[in-house]
Order: structure tokens, then C-alpha cells, then sequence
């Protein structure tokens, strides 16, 4: 058993990536009754160096004395440290699309904007190595939606379950009671999971609080919502003006949702349950206008979407489903609560880990629109304009070290298109409105002028075509991003432009 003298702002775990798990306890001397953590880590043995550190916050029990458990000698275990800030991130991460710092990351949850601006992210999170995982919260901010700063640890797993996706919502109203500007997380606890600390509970949903700008969030006692069927999960809350309440959308199981209703935040009522076809989990719905005309759009996962109505109390689909991404990498994505004047999307990017001490990455977040095609509504996906805001053109036509942006307008009449780069290569038959994009298959309208946008970062490739109607991101598996790019038709070379995202 280690004893640890809390001095510092962060205990840091050693984790060395594929050695065997061991189970760390973490009790409060004054009460060894009370667990405050506890972990499954790939914990490094003698003369073993580790891959990298897990910083949990302990700020909070500055003064105390803390006594980690495990079933190593102690002087391995004093290889747990204090200190006063986190570690350095690992190398090979992104730049304007967020990664974890180390670890696994997982779905985007929690989106909200501060009064001031300040955009805040969480998610899913296993920081005790490079696979899935015990789920945490991991939280990051920003200024501009590309550039994000990791911040600690949000919410970790207790008896009661580990930590599964949710949302956020900022209470200007302060509906729920616990002040202007408070900032609500609903959250699934999902007992009964893989973590022996809760492998006799049930997922229920639950609520978190932050008086602080989101830096830290305080789980509240009791649960919003007990256990509907086993796997119910994935809180979605929004305001619905037109009838005067708050939502809650869940997944519960299968193919089937639930929506809620609340005067409070607080207190919730089932007003409906659906069944959508080959839908599943992390559900979202939000209005779009197209035309003049409000619609509603429910989301699951997969990118998969419906379209229809919603009275405040019932969804009611309109048309068959559709699905917004041309593959399957992105995943769970969700939209920001209280963005004024837009619906804004972001999206897990299911990538390989290709040897790094992170696995995951996020999307750039995007604009989601509504427009009238072939088939009744579609959606149209742009990347958020603070990208356009960030981008300086770049003379000639090799790619910098540095994020860049590409542009162009094919022809109609290019036939076969070949767009190279660093790291990749995109084909495309203008005749036949079809493509090829890494590992993806692309297909467009025939016979028209495609516009197109290709975003290359460390890591990740996301490319938008014909106004946002195809959205595909792939792996970047090169380490560099700069060198020659060139667009060319059976009529020649085709006109781009790059710009370096600063």
C-alpha cells in the first residue's frame, strides 16, 4: 500500500501499454471505508519504462492523505507520483481536429457554449490505454472550434457504474435551481459494465453540475431517470420554445428511443417511444429550415437520420431514412446546445491507432443544413466557418507543414479526375458521379460541376464535396503533411487552391 500526502495538483498512474492489468484502489486515509477510485491499468513492472502517465486530478484533496492499493511490492508502487501539471501529450496528435492527450477517446458528449464565447467539449474516455475501455470524461475548450485545449479529467467511474455518453446545456434560466449560467450534464452511469467496482449495477441516467465554467463537474445524488431496459443510455436535453419545455431524447434498446419532457430540467416525462429502422444509440434532433419551411431531423449514430416533424411531445418521420456520411468512420456525433443561428455537428472519427499513444480523433465541427433533393430532404454538411476565418492562401502548389485546406470546382467535363497529395489520393469519374477516397467509395450527381473541399491534418483527412452532399473522412497515415498537390482532368491540369489553416 502507498501513502500519498496530497501536495500536488495531479496523481499520475504509469501505464505501460500491453503489460498485464493491475487493479489500483484509491482510499481516503481518514475513512477506508470510503473508495474514492479505482482502475484497471496496464501498470509497468521493474526496470520497465512507461509509455506515458494518466494525470487524475487531486486538487480537491490537497491536505489529505490518500492510500493506494494494488497487488505490488510498495516500492514498485511509489512509482505513482504527485505533480503540478499534466504530462506532455503525445506526438503525432492533430492540430485543429482534438485528440486525446493519451489514451482512448471515443464520443463527442457534453457540447456547450459559455456566455463569453468559450466553446466546451467532452467525451468518452479511456485514459488507461490505446483500446475501449472504462469510460470517463475527458474535457476540452476552445476559442475558435479548430484549436482545442485538453483540460483534466471530468467525471470518473464510481460504484454506481462507469461513465457513458451525454449531454450538456447551459441554464441561463436557471430552470433547475442551481444558478444563472450553471452548466447541467446528463450523463448515462453504466453499471454492470466490464468494471469490477459496478459489475452488479444498471445503466441509469444521472446529472452533473458545473458552477465554474465547466472546469469541474460535481455528480449530484439520486438518479433523473432509473433503469428503463438494460442498455438505455445516451441523454440528449434541448429547449423546445414553441411548447414552452425541456427534451430529452434516449436510446433504449434495439431500434428503439424515448423522448422526455421537463418544466425543470429536473424532473422528466415520457412522452413517447419509436422505433426507427436500423437506428441505434446516441441520439440528437433539432430543427433545420429549408424553404421557409422547419423541419426536424432525429440522429443516431451511424449518421443515420430521419426527417420529420416534432410537437414538442412526438417525432413523427416523414420520409425513409438516410444517412449523412459516405462511410462509416465518423460516428455518435452531436450537436452544440445554444449555438445561435446554426446547428453545429461533431462527430467521433473512428480511425485505427497506427502504433500511437492516442486512438481517436474528433471531427472538425460542422454545419448541418437542410435542402430538397431527388428523394425528399437531404442534409448538407459544411465544415464550421471559423475554418474560412482561419485560412491563409498558400502560393504555388505545395502543401505546407501545417493543417491545410483544398478547393476546387471540377468540371462537369473532367472524366476521369485524379486529386494527389501528400499522404493520398483521391479519384474520381465525372461521367459516372462515382470515386475513390482511401478506402471509401464516393458517389455524386452525374454529369455537373463538383465542388470540392479536402482538409488535411496530422493523422486525418476529411473531404467535402458537391456543397457538403458527401462528407468523408479517412486516415492520414503519413507523418508529414507538406509536398506537392496537384488536380488533373482528360482536359489537363484543373485550377486549386491551398490554404494553411493558422
Amino acid at each position: 500500500m502507498l501513502t500519498v500526502s496530497v501536495t500536488k495538483d495531479y496523481l499520475l498512474i504509469p501505464v505501460k501499454l500491453r503489460a498485464p492489468k493491475l487493479l489500483l484502489t484509491v482510499f481516503s486515509a481518514e475513512d477506508r471505508e470510503k473508495k474514492l477510485y479505482e482502475w484497471e491499468t496496464p501498470f509497468p513492472r521493474a526496470g520497465e519504462e512507461p509509455d506515458y502517465s494518466v494525470a487524475v486530478p487531486v486538487r480537491r484533496h490537497r491536505g489529505e492523505t490518500l492510500l493506494v492499493c494494488g497487488s505490488l511490492p510498495d516500492e514498485e508502487l511509489a512509482r505513482i507520483t504527485l505533480a503540478d501539471e499534466r504530462p506532455a501529450p503525445a506526438p503525432g496528435r492533430p492540430v485543429i481536429h482534438f485528440s486525446p492527450e493519451n489514451g482512448w477517446l471515443n464520443d463527442p458528449n457534453g457540447l456547450v457554449r459559455l456566455s463569453d464565447g468559450e466553446a466546451r467539449m467532452y467525451y468518452q474516455y479511456h485514459p488507461f490505454g490505446v483500446e475501449w475501455g472504462p469510460m470517463h470524461w475527458g474535457s476540452a475548450s476552445s476559442r475558435d472550434l479548430l484549436h482545442w485545449e485538453a483540460g483534466d479529467i471530468a467525471l470518473f467511474p464510481d460504484r454506481d457504474g462507469t461513465i457513458f455518453s451525454g449531454s450538456g446545456w447551459r441554464d441561463d434560466e436557471n430552470a433547475a435551481g442551481f444558478g444563472p449560467g450553471a452548466l447541467l450534464f446528463y450523463y448515462t452511469c453504466a453499471g454492470g459494465t466490464q468494471a469490477p467496482w459496478s459489475r452488479d449495477g444498471v445503466f441509469t441516467q444521472r446529472l452533473a453540475v458545473s458552477a465554474d465554467g465547466g472546469r469541474t463537474l460535481e455528480k449530484q445524488p439520486g438518479l433523473l431517470l432509473p433503469n428503463l431496459v438494460h442498455d438505455n443510455r445516451d441523454p440528449k436535453v434541448f429547449r423546445h420554445e414553441a411548447s414552452g419545455a425541456y427534451i430529452m431524447t434516449l436510446y433504449l434498446a434495439g431500434n428503439d428511443f424515448a423522448i422526455f419532457r421537463s418544466p425543470d430540467l429536473i424532473h422528466w416525462e415520457q412522452t413517447q417511444q419509436l422505433t426507427l429502422p436500423e437506428a441505434w444509440e446516441c441520439p440528437d434532433l433539432f430543427p433545420l429550415v429549408v424553404e421557409g419551411e422547419e423541419k426536424w431531423v432525429f440522429w443516431s449514430a451511424d449518421s443515420f437520420y430521419f426527417v420529420g416533424s416534432f410537437d414538442g411531445w412526438r417525432f413523427t418521420p416523414e420520409q425513409p431514412r438516410r444517412t449523412a456520411y459516405a462511410n462509416r468512420i465518423g460516428y455518435a456525433a452531436q450537436t452544440f446546445a445554444r449555438e445561435e443561428g446554426r446547428v453545429l455537428s461533431v462527430a467521433w472519427l473512428r480511425l485505427p491507432n497506427a502504433g500511437r499513444r492516442f486512438t481517436g480523433v474528433m471531427s472538425v465541427p460542422m454545419e448541418l443544413t437542410l435542402a430538397r433533393d431527388a428523394e425528399g430532404y437531404a442534409l448538407r454538411m459544411h465544415p464550421c466557418r471559423e475554418l474560412s476565418g482561419a485560412m491563409k492562401p498558400v502560393s504555388g502548389t505545395d502543401a505546407p507543414e501545417a493543417p491545410w485546406v483544398l478547393r476546387a470546382d471540377v468540371p462537369a467535363d473532367a472524366g476521369s479526375v485524379c486529386v494527389s497529395f501528400p499522404g493520398g489520393e483521391l479519384t474520381l469519374d465525372m461521367d459516372a458521379g462515382t470515386g475513390r477516397f482511401g478506402e471509401t467509395s464516393l458517389s455524386f450527381a452525374p454529369g455537373k460541376a463538383l465542388p470540392l473541399l479536402l482538409i488535411a491534418d496530422y493523422a486525418v483527412f476529411e473531404l467535402y464535396l458537391g456543397s457538403g452532399a458527401v462528407y468523408a473522412p479517412e486516415q492520414n497515415l503519413s507523418s508529414s503533411l507538406a509536398g506537392p498537390v496537384s488536380v488533373t482532368g482528360a482536359g489537363g491540369r484543373i485550377p486549386f487552391t491551398l490554404s494553411e489553416v493558422d
